[in-house]
């Protein structure tokens, strides 16, 4: 099940650099940079279905103010902000260097509570990231008498052996309740 899950999301990505690829040449951009326009169209998609799908988004407000077909917002936002362009390739060399996934860019909104458009969308670290939103915990064990704060959800799992599914399914319960 796994293998045939990254054998599509490899297959996706490869057709994804093919149309950054055409967008690119067809748009004279440096072809040399298609895996940081990859990866930035990739985030446009997932920006918009967000805005379209997500309870807390669609609740806020919040929209996808460039052009509704990403290919086209890819080119809408290499030409219009170029210094925001140059932030998210400089930030994709960056991961290419490493592999870490703490060093992948990532599609920020400079305000949270702002939209996806031009003076709002700034590129970062996927670490940098995560940090703004994680949230600090605090667990009281009234077993053993024993508190335990930690920085996120995420050092919490890796410290107390929690599957990470399971605070997924948590989280989801929760949401399915907001909505009702």
């Amino acid at each position: 099940m796994k293998q045939q899950q990254e054998e599509t999301a490899r297959s996706k990505q490869k057709e994804q650099a093919r149309t950054v690829s055409r967008l690119f040449a067809k748009h004279g951009i440096d072809l040399s940079l298609v895996e940081a326009g990859r990866t930035l169209y990739q985030s446009f998609i997932q920006a918009k279905d967000r805005t379209k799908k997500d309870p807390y988004y669609i609740k806020k407000g919040i929209k996808f103010n460039f052009n509704k077909k990403p290919s086209l917002a890819l080119i809408e936002v290499i030409n219009g902000d170029i210094a925001f362009w140059q932030g998210w390739f400089k930030q994709q060399a960056i991961f290419d260097k490493t592999g870490l996934e703490d060093d992948r860019p990532t599609l920020h909104r400079l305000d949270p509570d702002g939209h996806y458009e031009f003076g709002n969308i700034g590129a970062l670290p996927w670490g940098e990231h995560k940090q703004e939103h994680a949230v600090p915990l605090l667990i009281i064990d009234t077993d053993n008498l024993t508190i335990n704060s930690y920085e996120s959800i995420t050092k919490m799992v890796d410290a107390e052996g929690i599957k990470q599914h399971k605070i997924d399914a948590v989280r989801a319960s929760k949401k399915d309740a907001e909505k009702e």
